[in-house]
């Protein structure tokens, strides 16, 4: 190759966008995070998803996050380094599904006193899951058993049912466009901290609870398509608040 050749190689390089590297930022005293994403390809954003709440955490200065697509580390004795979980993508698909002795680590993960955040697709239940897993998700989307669960793409008004609720501070009703998972398998006495209302009914949308010693926070919103161009509902500002401070309080930062 010429020098000329190689000069004008090294220009078209010089001009290529490059993509913002993400480095993982030190929080001092802050709680440890382990992101889990994953789940199927060309169906959810998860990746671009993960990369934004990661980000978001991270600028609190409060939340140290490692981010994984591979559950493996669940059932091992790194998971207790962490403070903290959360799971945003689906595990239905064969390859990538929770083992039982991952769902049991995580429930007594919880149950030991740490924090478990789900949201969205991290509550496709498939046939496999072990009751205790539901049980500590509070709420589950599932063709398996009744009722039978239903989704729906559109705009929404979600309506917060417990004000007083520490993860709803400051929040009024707000609107969202996502997609809603509705007749789910709900523990009985779970109570929910926001709603919407379809068909007639109040779905519910998100709720707290606690699991022995530990907290859980779950929202079914915050589908983002795949493609670098779609929308992430965790970009609308009532959703992203109220993601945040579910996330402080799972943490107990709040």
């Amino acid at each position: 190759m010429t020098r000329s050749a190689i000069g004008w190689l090294c220009l078209c390089l010089i001009g290529l966008p490059c993509a913002p590297a993400l480095a993982q930022k030190k929080a001092p005293g802050g709680a440890k995070v382990l992101l889990l994403s994953g789940g199927q390809r060309e169906h959810h954003g998860y990746r671009e998803q993960a990369f934004y709440l990661t980000a978001e955490l991270e600028n609190t200065g409060r939340y140290e996050v490692t981010l994984t697509e591979e559950a493996a580390v669940l059932d091992t004795p790194a998971l207790a380094k962490y403070d903290l979980v959360v799971a945003i993508a689906d595990r239905r698909a064969p390859e990538i599904k929770l083992t039982k002795a991952q769902q049991l680590a995580l429930v007594a993960f919880v149950q030991s006193g740490k924090g478990y955040v789900s949201i969205h697709g991290g509550d496709n239940a498939p046939a496999d899951w072990e009751p205790e897993f539901k049980l500590m998700l509070g709420g589950v989307f599932s063709h398996f058993g009744l009722p039978d669960g239903k989704v729906r793409k559109g705009d929404y008004t979600v309506k917060i049912a417990q004000p007083d609720n520490p993860v709803a501070k400051g929040l009024s009703d707000f609107p969202l466009k996502d997609e809603l998972y509705y007749h789910l398998q709900m523990t009985p006495g779970v109570e929910p901290l926001a709603v919407v209302e379809f068909e007639g009914v109040a779905w519910p949308i998100a709720w707290t609870q606690t699991f022995g010693k530990g907290r859980v926070f779950h929202t079914v919103f915050g589908h983002r398509d795949f493609g670098p161009d779609k929308d992430d509902p965790l970009r609308n500002p009532g959703f992203n608040r109220l993601v945040l401070q579910g996330i402080d309080w799972a943490a107990g930062k709040r």
